[in-house]
């Protein structure tokens, strides 16, 4: 018994120390962080990520943060294929596990916010849409993401669940390009995610039930390739402690 005690009063021991090394390299990190890092995000991360990579830099003496918004899916693909990179915030589970199959991650990812679909209509709703039945009228011109991405996914998954069957005009390589028929007058309506109309000063948002609804979480994780590991640890903290704001801001749904 008393072997097993100074066992276990060694291993407590050594906890302590490395969870102090631990924190005296975090705040060296947060102090001396600097240099580039490029972060891959999904596209209804724009706006938010934006914000809150001007509101880093300006934290982080030295340090700045390139973005490159796409569809989860095409992202993904990049960094399975080698593709430099520092960061991963993925619209959904499915794509990020994509790169932690493939062993590209750096450490395990976390969610820091929420998202869900809505129909976004024209500014005043000259169509009268109000549901998603809405959307099989006539002369109500539509537009879907493209199926090979999370938005297209799952606003296929919303219409099937709720039997309403569309012909969309086009599909669209990205939540940011479905919304952008809509705000510049190409389409009538779009399904896309809460933030993306919630950030929008051109079109309006109908509620999609959440019975028929699909809710996707965010998850974000350092790459194992980052050439700047430290700072991309520091970008991953930044914006789960700011999740928060994406919420508030952007129209994210809390976890």
């Amino acid at each position: 018994m008393h072997t097993q005690s100074k066992r276990f009063a060694r291993q407590f021991v050594a906890a302590l120390l490395l969870a102090a090394t631990a924190a005296c390299s975090s705040s060296s990190s947060s102090r001396a962080g600097s240099g580039t890092i490029t972060v891959l995000a999904a596209s209804s991360l724009t706006k938010a990520f934006t914000k809150l990579g001007a509101e880093f830099e300006a934290a982080h003496s030295g340090a700045h943060v390139a973005f490159d918004f796409g569809s989860s899916s095409q992202l993904a693909t990049q960094i399975v294929q080698g593709a430099p990179a520092d960061v991963f915030a993925s619209a959904d589970a499915a794509n990020m596990a994509k790169v932690v199959a493939a062993k590209q991650n750096s450490g395990t990812p976390a969610p820091f916010a929420r998202n869900k679909l809505e129909i976004a209509v024209e500014t005043g709703n000259p169509k009268h849409i109000t549901s998603l039945a809405g959307l099989a009228a006539p002369g109500v011109v539509v537009v879907l993401c493209d199926p090979s991405v999370p938005c297209g996914k799952f606003a296929d998954k919303v219409l099937a669940n709720a039997k309403v069957a569309v012909t969309p005009k086009s599909r669209e390589a990205s939540a940011k390009a479905t919304l952008a028929k809509v705000e510049l007058g190409e389409a009538d309506a779009a399904i896309v995610y809460v933030s993306d109309v919630a950030t929008s000063k051109k079109v309006e948002g109908v509620t999609i039930p959440d019975a028929v609804n699909v809710t996707t979480m965010l998850p974000i994780v350092a790459l194992r390739g980052s050439s700047n590991a430290a700072l991309a640890t520091e970008w991953v903290d930044f914006v789960r402690a700011h999740r928060n704001d994406l919420v508030r801001d952007f129209g994210f749904l809390a976890l």
